[in-house]
């Protein structure tokens, strides 16, 4: 019971985010600010393998170090900026156990991907509605999303365990150096 009462609380946050839900969406149509925000996971992600010897949990976890994961989860949804990376991070900084953080980190996604999908499924079928013929390839895509996502939750579980998270900083930056390059190289025609 108090797990999910604390994914509730850390989920409260979000609610801030949305009356500026389409400046925040606009910000990804920037390529230089994804760019710039991929180096920033990189960093948070690095210093994160700094803060892993906490020993808080389910128990002993506080309502202001919830509220204050659920902050961050809100500053994770600037586009560049990885929202398990970033709450995984903050719980580390907060003093969570590695796997508490990790655990709670993607319990709390739940409510977060689930009521971001209502509100654009909501908003794609105001403005003209859904198509069916379509179904198939988004179902497609739904069930290689969870698949992708169930491994991707093992591998960062197996490397926040290990302590290790931080490699992700690695690829981050590489990914974060190369799109901005790009960004400069790549000029579009008018």
């Amino acid at each position: 019971r108090r797990l999910v009462l604390l994914i509730i609380l850390a989920t409260l946050p979000l609610f801030l985010i949305l009356p500026i839900e389409g400046l925040v969406e606009d910000l990804g149509a920037n390529p230089v600010f994804v760019s710039v925000m991929l180096l920033v996971t990189g960093c948070i992600l690095f210093l994160s393998d700094k803060y892993g010897g906490g020993r808080k949990n389910v128990r002993s976890a506080t309502v202001k170090d919830v509220l204050l994961v659920g902050v961050a989860q809100g500053m994770a949804t600037i586009p560049g900026l990885s929202r398990s990376g970033t709450t995984i991070s903050a719980g580390m900084a907060l003093g969570f156990d590695r796997n508490f953080a990790v655990r709670f980190s993607f319990l709390m996604s739940l409510p977060a991907v689930l009521g971001a999908t209502l509100l654009k499924v909501v908003k794609v079928a105001g403005a003209g509605g859904i198509d069916t013929k379509l179904l198939p390839m988004y179902l497609t895509g739904m069930v290689i999303a969870g698949v992708v996502g169930y491994f991707s939750i093992r591998l960062v579980k197996l490397l926040a365990d290990k302590g290790k998270f931080g490699r992700f900083a690695y690829y981050c930056w590489i990914v974060g150096i190369a799109a901005l390059v790009g960004s400069f190289l790549y000029t579009p025609k008018a």
